[in-house]
């Protein structure tokens, strides 16, 4: 049995006791987590998940490569692979999130309605490039997790796949 087929044997065994994480207390959803990881990384080491959703309908399972490009085809082999399983929806790299939020990393906390982007053309290429502007950009400049911060946000609003495809960094 490949990997694939023998992961999605696992989570149809166990998927009821990740359908209602959000019920369980903070030791069991660890050992669940930790768990489920476990499961995934016998298939591929470098991609991960997130699980969620409205507790009224069904869950997402989201697998992500976290960006990586080198594994964008293990994380689509996955999800094509997915069964049908009832109170589930599976989903091949984190969506982008329409709408302000907010993000919080360490000391560090920003705010979508607090940024503000604009397109810069490059003449040469079709290449896009964008400035973010910050609201009190002054005050926050030199902390060192700014960048991975606004990279996160940047993935959040774009999407994993359309940011990783069209985001280089300087």
């Amino acid at each position: 049995m490949d990997t694939i087929t023998q992961f999605w044997k696992w989570f149809q065994d166990n998927n009821k006791a990740y359908l209602f994480l959000h019920d369980v207390d903070e030791d069991l959803k660890e050992k669940l987590l930790n768990d489920f990881e476990e499961q995934l990384h016998n298939y591929c080491d470098q991609i991960y998940f997130q699980i969620g959703g409205d507790p009224n309908e069904d869950q997402e399972l989201i697998i992500t490569a976290e960006g990586d490009e080198k594994y964008f085809s293990q994380v689509e082999d996955l999800v094509r692979a997915a069964p049908k399983i009832s109170g589930w929806k599976f989903i091949a790299f984190k969506p982008s999130i329409p709408g302000h939020f907010k993000s919080e990393w360490d000391d560090l906390e920003l705010n979508t309605e607090d940024m503000w982007f604009l397109p810069l053309l490059n003449g040469k290429n079709s290449d896009l490039g964008i400035t973010i502007y910050l609201k009190n950009y002054d005050l926050i400049k030199d902390n060192e997790i700014l960048p991975t911060l606004l990279f996160e946000m940047l993935d959040t609003i774009l999407g994993e796949k359309p940011f990783a495809h069209g985001i280089a960094t300087r």
